[in-house]
C-alpha cells in the first residue's frame, strides 16, 4: 500500500493539505492565530479584514475563492513547494492560448485577454519566488 501511495505522490505531487517538509510545518505552526487553508497554488492564512474572497466567504462562513482570486490576495503565501503547480497552471493556460491560434473560433476575445493576464500574473509570481530564493519551506508573498 505504501508503494502505491508513493507512486501516486511521484506522479501527481503532494495533494492540498499535505505538509511536505518540516520547514513548511514550522512556518504553518507560527501562524496558529489564523485559519490556515493549504492550497495548490498557495497557502491561505485567512483574515477576513484583508481577504479578497471575503464577500463570498461571509455567506458560506468559509473562504470560497475563484480560480485566480488568491493570486492577488494579501493572505496568500507561496513557497518553492507551489512552484511546480504554478508552472503547470501557467503551461495549461498557454496551451489553451496556443490552441486558439489553430482554431480562431475556440475562444472569445475576452477569454484570450483573461488567459493572457492569468499567465502574466503567474509568470510574475514565479519570477518573484525565484528572485527571493527563500529557505526551503519558508513562505513568501
Amino acid at each position: 500500500m505504501r508503494r502505491w501511495f508513493e507512486r501516486i505522490r511521484r506522479e501527481l505531487g503532494d495533494l492540498p493539505g499535505v505538509v511536505a517538509s518540516p520547514a513548511r510545518l514550522r512556518t504553518m505552526l507560527e501562524h496558529l492565530a489564523k485559519t490556515l487553508h493549504p492550497g495548490v497554488l498557495n497557502d491561505c492564512f485567512y483574515q477576513a479584514s484583508t481577504a479578497v474572497c471575503r464577500k463570498r466567504a461571509k455567506a458560506a462562513g468559509r473562504p470560497l475563492p475563484l480560480h485566480n482570486m488568491c493570486l492577488s490576495c494579501p493572505n496568500a503565501r507561496r513557497s518553492a513547494i507551489h512552484v511546480p503547480r504554478m508552472r503547470t497552471a501557467r503551461d495549461q493556460a498557454l496551451s489553451v492560448l496556443d490552441m486558439r491560434k489553430k482554431d480562431r473560433e475556440a475562444l472569445s476575445r475576452l477569454q484570450v485577454i483573461a488567459l493572457a493576464d492569468y499567465t502574466t500574473e503567474l509568470d510574475d509570481l514565479l519570477a518573484g519566488l525565484q528572485a527571493a530564493q527563500p529557505e526551503e519551506g519558508r513562505h513568501t508573498v
